[in-house]
């Protein structure tokens, strides 16, 4: 669970970066400052590398959920493509910058040409609403919003349902088939699941667990033993058979 938390970190870095610096980059073109314009460029380019490095690392290595978490919710594309216009709002002025940078590595003389500073901040301003919805679609993402959502089960008596809703329903679904097993461990289509002890299931709930779909995050230090026993009883009695003797 380290790397995944290491690598969601640098993601959320970057972003904090990429804010910070798109900001600072608007000001310094505002004033034709050039020194400033790159040293804003620089840190924006550093958090670009951590925002877009760290992001297809926790996509395509499936660190934290799996590709259909994503690739199914539009939601998701809604991401993908801000990110894709961020990109293209990028080119003109990295096509300006890049030529700074290199003459002040040669430490020749800067001679801006008519309309750059003016055009660099027009395309780097309509950058920021991208950075918004980026922000946005991801903190929705995580709670599952734009996932296609089955018909819940019928109101149980069960303490445990509560417990599942709020912890478990996001990636296991209300109907517990966590999309036919794309998303999450299908508890109706795979009785093998909840076909083992009690406290197999228990150490997967409490310590979390690795397997060819992801990686399902570690509730112990979350939810009490009683919650996760509430948990487990809840999935038994709406998704599967009991436990075996």
């Amino acid at each position: 669970m380290i790397l995944p938390a290491l690598v969601s970190a640098l993601h959320v870095i970057g972003i904090a970066m990429v804010c910070t610096f798109s900001t600072l980059r608007l000001f310094a073109l505002r004033r034709k400052d050039i020194a400033a314009t790159q040293l804003a460029d620089n840190g924006n380019g550093i958090g670009s590398i951590l925002l877009f490095g760290a992001g297809f690392w926790r996509l395509f290595g499936e660190l934290e959920k799996p590709l259909a978490f994503y690739t199914e919710n539009p939601v998701f594309w809604l991401k993908m493509g801000a990110l894709a216009v961020m990109v293209a709002l990028e080119m003109y002025p990295q096509y300006v910058v890049l030529p700074w940078h290199i003459r002040t590595a040669r430490k020749k003389p800067i001679e801006p040409k008519p309309g750059q500073f003016e055009r660099m901040f027009k395309l780097c301003a309509l950058q920021l609403p991208c950075i918004a919805i980026v922000i946005v679609s991801a903190a929705f993402m995580s709670r599952g919003v734009g996932l296609p959502t089955p018909p819940a089960p019928p109101p149980s008596s069960l303490p445990g349902q509560g417990v599942y809703a709020t912890y478990c329903q996001t990636c296991h679904q209300a109907d517990g088939r966590g999309m036919n097993g794309k998303l999450a461990g299908d508890f109706v289509g795979n009785p093998a699941i909840l076909a083992k002890p009690d406290d197999v299931l228990l150490s997967s709930i409490s310590r979390g667990t690795t397997g060819t779909i992801g990686t399902m995050p570690a509730w112990g230090s979350i939810l009490s033993i009683a919650q996760q026993r509430d948990a487990l009883a809840y999935i038994r009695a709406t998704f599967g058979k009991p436990p075996p003797p």
